[in-house]
């Protein structure tokens, strides 16, 4: 379990903080998971209607968030390659009251975002 300030991360994959705490407060965090295929689970999307999101041949996640008091926002980005700008996808996330949880599965990875 990766706990600081209000954010929570629980993975079954390398967690390398590759960025202290600046001076604006933010943390960058790199997990590599191989060029695996990532199952995206969000807890706001009805499971009736959509259960998932699916990205393929992800080489790695990078999770930049701020651990100043009052801002709990994430950067969540799935990348093709090392490069920042090579993101299969990316979005902010107010992680007040969640978890995230990044779990190898047998043929793929869970990731996902669980209330607290």
């Amino acid at each position: 379990m990766y706990k600081k300030g209000n954010f929570m991360l629980e993975s079954d994959f390398e967690i390398r903080e590759i960025r202290e705490e600046d001076e604006n407060g933010d943390v960058d965090i790199f997990i590599p998971i191989e060029d695996r295929t990532v199952n995206l689970f969000l807890p706001f999307i009805d499971e009736s209607k959509m259960s998932r999101i699916q990205l393929t041949e992800v080489r790695s996640i990078v999770l930049r968030f701020n651990v100043k008091e009052y801002y709990n926002i994430c950067n969540i980005h799935f990348l093709k390659n090392i490069d920042l700008m090579s993101h299969l996808l990316n979005f902010e996330f107010d992680y007040t009251n969640y978890k995230i949880k990044i779990i190898q599965e047998e043929y793929s990875v869970s990731f996902k975002l669980t209330k607290e």
